[in-house]
């Protein structure tokens, strides 16, 4: 059979501008209804700010029995922080999504999978400020951010924080996060299952946002994704009978990610090579 998946969200606004009423507390509600209909559990990478605007939709996620872990205090890039900004963004982060969902935060996920080779100083830093893994490795090539030469199944890094990567497939240089965001939404059914069947991944994750299934979303151009903007609205309709049909192939779906960390463990010590100083990166916006 193949592996159990883990259902991963990043919970973080996605609007053209301020002017633009707000969507995702009401489609997020949809979603925990959703994983609460088919008994799945799974982690949400909260924004700090996000966290800070709707308190109660943090509290009912906990609630759900799902694991809060935080996607930066900012939707900010690991490449525009430095060590001390980080550094106090995590612990601020940890202690407000704490004392939201009175359990401990254990996660991070950084923005846009920012984990890469100039920003592994960030591992340290994420660990003393008390979090036992990340999920922030995307180990390919990417018009963002990318890490190739990272393992592509959960590892540990040389300070003993664990790395859960973005699952990903293909050949050579070409590997695709096919669970995940854009690629699960549009990749075909028959394509993303007999990727899944094979097991390519020890530990495969979906991640998806609240976008992701809002289908009255009207479309604007999204600058980060420039040419590929319209692809963010193509398969939202689909997204969750997807999701149902990978859970239906596996027998279930997975715990929360912070309940798989032995795999990283077992996994081995991943020793980068070029690590940069914290101390020659630029200072936050």
């Amino acid at each position: 059979m193949a592996p159990a998946i883990s259902f991963t969200l990043d919970l973080e606004d996605h609007r053209p501008d301020p002017s633009v009423p707000v969507r995702y507390p009401d489609v997020t509600r949809e979603i925990l209804a959703a994983l609460d209909d088919r008994g799945i559990t799974g982690t949400f990478f909260v924004v700090g700010e996000v966290a800070a605007e709707h308190p109660d939709l943090i509290r009912d996620i906990a609630a759900g029995g799902h694991e809060l872990a935080l996607h930066g205090w900012r939707h900010v890039v690991l490449t525009e922080l430095d060590a001390a900004t980080l550094a106090s963004d995590a612990r601020r982060g940890k202690a407000f999504l704490e004392d939201l969902a009175q359990s401990e935060v254990v996660g991070f996920r950084a923005p846009t999978f920012s984990l890469v080779p100039e920003t592994v100083w960030a591992t340290e830093v994420l660990l003393d400020a008390g979090y036992s893994y990340s999920s922030s490795v995307l180990p390919a090539r990417s018009p963002l951010y990318g890490y190739p030469g990272a393992p592509h199944d959960p590892f540990l890094w040389p300070c003993g924080l664990a790395e859960l990567p973005v699952p990903t497939t293909g050949i050579g240089r070409l590997q695709l996060p096919y669970l995940g965001g854009t690629y699960l939404r549009v990749l075909p059914q028959a394509v993303i299952t007999r990727i899944h069947d094979r097991g390519a991944r020890r530990l495969p994750w979906t991640y998806m946002h609240p976008y992701d299934i809002d289908t009255d979303e009207p479309y604007w151009r999204v600058p980060d994704a420039g040419w590929m903007s319209p692809a963010l609205w193509v398969g939202r309709r689909r997204l969750l009978a997807k999701l149902d049909r990978l859970g239906a192939r596996s027998g279930s779906f997975g715990p929360p990610l912070r309940d798989r960390l032995d795999l990283a463990r077992t996994g081995g010590t991943f020793h980068p090579s070029g690590t940069p100083d914290p101390s020659q990166t630029s200072e936050a916006p």
